[in-house]
């Protein structure tokens, strides 16, 4: 059975409701790599362009790669009045470097970890120039949970147990790639370290707090490639019936959801 591509059919929830980076997180990348505006850059998993345009917007070169139809048609059109930023869609295993020009720097934001580990670090070392630049940026829940969210994501999770339990189906519908996303600091440091290719010059983090109402906190749910495969299981009518009583749970809570977001990067250097 085909794998859909993680975002299919979600992109538009994930551009709307999935935050950027934070600006001091770009400035320290563009500091401390000391990057240039006529330095090559190339983007992998570039996405709905989130990244793309933080860069963009201050007149960097930009190659960006998408392997998802539906997040790069948001990603062409976001970067339509950007004439220096070229949008590939493919996946990074299969695009073929045609050009004799290295790159100065690589980047990756929220994307690295869909790529096969035994290909991606060998192509970035020979994608980069000497000296050149691996950079990696993504978000997590920090961990710090507030008791009334904790409360609230455990009745969510029993809400979405008992649909499923009760009403998935599979339907011969072809299975999305999932995965959550969360990587704790050294398993990405250990990944890094242990390819040869690249030493860690910089890890920094940042911390960013959101407040979501209920349809904010059901949008953020849903924009998650790992509970898109879930609802590709269940019908229209019974996801609204979830999403009504996921709803309920949160205005009987508050009516809203306090969640603490953990950004991290890591700036690499190749040998």
């Amino acid at each position: 059975m085909i794998k859909l591509e993680p975002y299919k059919g979600i992109a538009g929830i994930y551009e709307e409701i999935r935050p950027s980076y934070p600006e001091e997180l770009i400035h320290d990348i563009i500091s401390i790599t000391n990057i240039k505006s006529d330095d090559r850059i190339l983007e992998i998993g570039a996405g709905t362009g989130k990244a793309t345009i933080q860069f963009a917007n201050k007149g960097y070169q930009i190659r960006a790669i998408e392997i998802d139809e539906d997040m790069a048609e948001i990603l062409r059109d976001k970067c339509s009045d950007y004439s220096n930023v070229t949008i590939d869609v493919a996946s990074f295993e299969d695009w073929i470097y045609t050009e004799d020009q290295k790159y100065d720097m690589i980047y990756s934001a929220q994307a690295f970890h869909w790529i096969n580990k035994d290909i991606k670090y060998q192509k970035c070392y020979e994608l980069l120039k000497d000296n050149g630049y691996l950079v990696l940026f993504w978000y997590n829940p920090s961990g710090h949970k507030f008791p009334v969210t904790i409360d609230i994501d455990n009745q969510v999770n029993s809400v979405v147990k008992k649909y499923t339990s009760k009403y998935f189906t599979n339907k011969d519908k072809p299975k999305r790639m999932a995965h959550t996303g969360v990587l704790n600091n050294d398993e990405r440091k250990t990944e890094i370290e242990e390819t040869g290719l690249f030493h860690i010059i910089s890890e920094l983090n940042y911390t960013h707090k959101i407040n979501n109402s209920p349809s904010q906190y059901l949008k953020a749910m849903k924009s998650v490639p790992a509970v898109a495969s879930i609802l590709d299981g269940l019908e229209a009518n019974i996801i609204k019936k979830m999403d009504n009583e996921i709803e309920d749970i949160i205005n009987s809570c508050g009516g809203h959801v306090d969640e603490e977001f953990h950004y991290l990067l890591y700036i690499a250097q190749k040998y």
